[in-house]
């Protein structure tokens, strides 16, 4: 499951079903507002002095991050009443859902699919808001070159095989080293001689089309326990054709969303948050009963956001062992169709995770774009015309040199992103499927949402926006302990008009139950989060994360 999209539960055999369930799915930021212009007093003594300050709110609740976990969260409790600021960093909403347009034409950076019709929240809602959808992407409808251009017959069976043999040393993975990588994971099955009927090009093909593709990460970084992360819609994958973002712009609606202020602190006191941010080059603060963050999991890694008191060991050992994927997006317009009336083309090249997989959006939009999907870490290193050159060197390996350029090029790079750093989370080695669920707790006034805090659905836009319902639910539960409890407004709503299904309805009702009664548990009860081994001695990633906080907060 990731930016794009996420899965897992279980796991489809066939290469092609599997290829894009992870294409770009997710859509929270690090983004952030503005209230009141109150300069930060640095001279404040006393505890007294600084809560009286604080009985001033500017809302009840501040939302960092405009994506859509936090416009979810925002949405949902400012129809419930409550006052409710949105600060965002960047100049947009949507966070890494973000759509361009050539003319007509939807050109997603980010987020692109629906991970899954039935009973999916954002399909419900999409169809509430009236936006058409393609028919889902057909990804068995695929077809495979090797580095000479010639296709790759019975590549589909081979895969399935391959998937057989790698799903046994799985299980006995889980069992015996639930800390391994992936790819030690992948280099044993190798050795062992059980995958003899694949050459090393293709075992490394289907390493990078169903686990590096999937959580847009090297499977070196990759836990074994990623298997088990997230689980599935079904109903297949539709493109929204008006583009991913006319899904979430309603939801601004009515809300108070202050763009380019970039949040910097997080102070909790006794009844109150305080929340620093930049705007135009100047530090301001507000205040605000509760606060949810949303930004990336990879802002939290790098200590761009300094919380006092500092989150618990339990919270950044979590982090810690979350990793931030790189997926990036080449798309090309051509004069005219020169390629294969299918869905995807995949190509064995020299290095695995640079255009190896190409999208034909002519069967969606009847128009002639192909779109890259690329791991490659140093992509973003190249300038455009770079990239558009090695990407023509991919296609005409395929389809010859006679080929025309491309009229146009849009490309992502999501790593270079100060408000990301990344496109979507997954599990680093050491991780599991339980450091989501941790990350999902609230820390006295802080609540935390977005797709990596969600254990369902991570990785994806529906994963994002369930998790800002979530804790919206959770703070209404909070701060009206008496009232009615209405954890799904929205999704209610929904189901009323046959969007969505009772029992959906009921297990979302369930599913946030559970995650506030967990909240409730003294921490001795809850999930441990480290085996006995790793409580003695710390992971490498959770030292990296404490080391690099500490150098974060010697800059600020």
């Amino acid at each position: 499951m990731p930016l794009l999209s996420f899965r897992l539960a279980p796991r489809q055999f066939s290469l092609f079903a599997l290829i894009l369930s992870s294409l770009f799915t997710l859509g929270s930021s690090s983004t952030f507002a503005q209230g009141p212009s109150l300069p930060v007093d640095s001279n404040l003594d006393t505890k007294n002095e600084l809560q009286a300050k604080a009985k001033n709110y500017d809302a009840d609740v501040i939302v960092v991050g405009a994506g859509a976990a936090g416009l979810a969260a925002a949405s949902e409790l400012q129809s419930l009443g409550y006052k409710v600021v949105v600060l965002e960093a960047r100049e947009r909403i949507g966070g890494r859902v973000h759509t361009l347009f050539d003319g007509e034409q939807a050109i997603e950076m980010g987020a692109n699919w629906l991970h899954g019709q039935d009973d999916n929240p954002l399909v419900a809602l999409a169809k509430q808001q009236g936006h058409r959808l393609s028919a889902p992407t057909d990804w068995g409808d695929s077809l495979s070159y090797d580095e000479y251009g010639e296709e790759i017959e019975d590549t589909e069976d081979l895969s399935d095989r391959w998937y057989a043999v790698v799903a046994k040393y799985i299980e006995q993975y889980l069992e015996r080293e639930p800390n391994a990588s992936m790819q030690m994971l992948m280099d044993d099955a190798q050795k062992s001689g059980d995958l003899g009927f694949v050459n090393d090009d293709l075992h490394n093909l289907f390493i990078n089309f169903m686990y590096e593709q999937d959580w847009a990460a090297d499977a070196a970084e990759l836990s074994v326990q990623s298997e088990m992360d997230g689980e599935d819609y079904r109903g297949g994958d539709p493109i929204p054709l008006a583009g991913f973002q006319a899904i979430l712009d309603p939801l601004s609606q009515n809300v108070d969303v202050q763009l380019a202020r970039q949040v910097t602190a997080v102070q909790q006191l006794e009844d109150s948050v305080e929340i620093s941010y930049s705007y135009q080059g100047q530090t301001q603060v507000m205040r605000a009963k509760r606060v949810v963050i949303t930004v990336p999991v990879s802002i939290l890694q790098a200590g761009k956001i300094r919380f006092s008191p500092e989150l618990s060991v339990r919270k950044r050992e979590a982090i810690a062992l979350l990793g931030m994927g790189h997926l990036n997006k080449v798309w090309l317009k051509f004069p005219e169709v020169f390629w294969d009336d299918a869905q995807a083309f995949l190509r064995v090249g020299p290095e695995k995770d640079r255009f190896s997989l190409w999208l034909n959006f002519h069967q969606v939009s009847q128009q002639p774009y192909l779109l890259a999907l690329s791991t490659a870490t140093q992509l973003e290193a190249g300038s455009d015309a770079e990239i558009v050159e090695e990407a023509m060197l991919a296609l005409r390996g395929m389809y010859g040199d006679e080929i025309p350029d491309p009229l146009k090029s849009y490309i992502s790079r999501w790593q270079n992103d100060p408000f990301s750093l990344g496109a979507y989370s997954y599990l680093r080695q050491g991780g599991r499927p339980e450091h989501r669920q941790i990350l999902a707790e609230n820390e006295g006034l802080i609540y935390f949402a977005g797709e990596a805090s969600h254990s369902e659905f991570p990785s994806t836009v529906h994963g994002a926006y369930l998790s800002g319902l979530r804790e919206a639910a959770k703070i209404h539960k909070n701060l009206n302990p008496g009232a009615e409890p209405l954890p799904t407004k929205n999704l209610l709503e929904l189901k009323e008009q046959d969007h969505l299904s009772e029992p959906f309805t009921e297990a979302s009702l369930k599913n946030i139950g559970d995650l506030e009664a967990k909240n409730n548990l003294e921490k001795a009860e809850k999930i441990p989060v480290l085996e006995t081994k790793q409580e003695q001695e710390k992971s490498p990633q959770a030292e990296e994360f404490e080391s690099t906080e500490v150098r974060k907060e010697d800059d600020l």
